[in-house]
């Protein structure tokens, strides 16, 4: 079996994701320690009443440490805890970091939420 799914973020604000043929929606929540996406829970709610599988990512900016970054998306989203899969896109600045920042919040989000985060990356 193979789904098909999208990634969004607020590049795509105010996306009609009933017309999108996608089985899943992944939704950029937050970023570093001072964003929030504003169109989250409206993308999330609409995807959510369309039956379609549900995540929320943070995207890294590797400013503080993995823990903190953690906390902060962990704070902005634990309503989808339980519903949506908890997902850290880890690219850009934050690589430079090093993998041990990227274990730290990974570990922070199970810690917290006792949900095993997933991963995604560039090459």
């Amino acid at each position: 079996m193979s789904l098909n799914g999208i990634d969004i973020s607020a590049w795509q604000r105010g996306i009609d994701l009933d017309a999108v043929p996608a089985d899943f929606v992944i939704i950029k929540a937050t970023e570093g320690t001072d964003y929030v996406n504003g169109d989250c829970d409206r993308a999330y709610q609409q995807a959510k009443a369309g039956g379609k599988k549900l995540g929320v990512y943070h995207f890294a900016n590797g400013q503080s440490s993995g823990a903190i970054e953690a906390n902060y998306f962990i704070d902005h989203c634990s309503g989808y805890v339980g519903e949506a899969i908890l997902v850290l896109d880890w690219e850009a600045d934050a690589i430079s970091q090093g993998p041990g920042y990227a274990k730290e919040f990974l570990d922070t989000v199970r810690s917290r939420t006792g949900v095993k985060p997933m991963i995604y990356m560039s090459g």
